[in-house]
């Protein structure tokens, strides 16, 4: 029998079967939102492995379809093209520019909402060798939009709404662990973690063993495995 992380893997693997078909975008992400507006959990579909470490670590904070600059801004789809009306030039600049170094020509962010409250988002990206888009993907796109947030919900109504405050709160982690335990499930490497945080790689390393023994798990993988436990 599945259980509710593989039926949500299944779930997600369609999505991008659907996604990608009907768009034709072949690169996609997938991510959970958190209270404050934090991407978690992400799950990726033809994203090099590269490109999601610069995202976490850098590139974030320039991003003009990130969750924080659109929430207030768009209903269920954000386009790139419309980023000039809430994000600054120079940061659009620099993330096409990001996005073409890994030969990225287009970008879409659908926006899964639960209530009023932004739960997951999905990232569509056009490579320069996939389909563009046509006349009417708007408008398809926003119809999909629709149908995945609908049959989203089943796979995320009992998701943690805040999985670093939860962590703490269970494991007694201190807010820098709990930061740097977010940052390993997202696929960080120790070295990514300290350059996003601006601490040693050392340590990052002396976090990561008091995370493991608080947790009670041994490894990365424990730890991931254990704070998908929290719902």
């Amino acid at each position: 029998m599945e259980t509710q992380e593989q039926r949500r893997r299944h779930f997600l693997e369609e999505t991008f079967r659907l996604l990608g078909s009907t768009l034709g975008g072949s690169r996609l992400t997938f991510y959970l939102v958190d209270d404050e507006c934090n991407l978690h959990n992400f799950v990726c579909s033809h994203v090099p492995a590269e490109f999601l470490k610069t995202y976490i670590r850098d590139m974030y904070k320039v991003d003009p379809l990130h969750i924080r600059k659109i929430k207030a801004r768009c209903g269920r789809v954000a386009l790139i093209e419309d980023a000039p009306g809430w994000a600054p030039d120079t940061d659009i600049d620099d993330y096409r520019s990001f996005l073409r170094r890994y030969d990225i020509v287009d970008n879409i962010e659908f926006v899964l909402r639960q209530g009023e409250r932004i739960r997951a988002g999905i990232s569509i990206m056009w490579a320069a060798q996939d389909r563009p888009r046509g006349p009417h993907t708007e408008a398809l796109a926003d119809d999909l939009q629709r149908y995945i947030e609908f049959n989203l919900a089943s796979h995320i109504a009992s998701a943690r709404p805040d999985q670093r405050r939860e962590a703490m709160r269970m494991f007694h982690l201190t807010a820098r662990e709990a930061d740097v335990a977010k940052l390993m499930c997202s696929g960080c490497t120790n070295a990514d973690i300290a350059e996003c945080l601006g601490i040693g790689l050392a340590t990052v390393k002396t976090h990561a063993i008091h995370i493991f023994q608080k947790a009670g798990v041994e490894n990365r993988s424990g730890l991931v495995a254990r704070l998908a436990s929290l719902g």
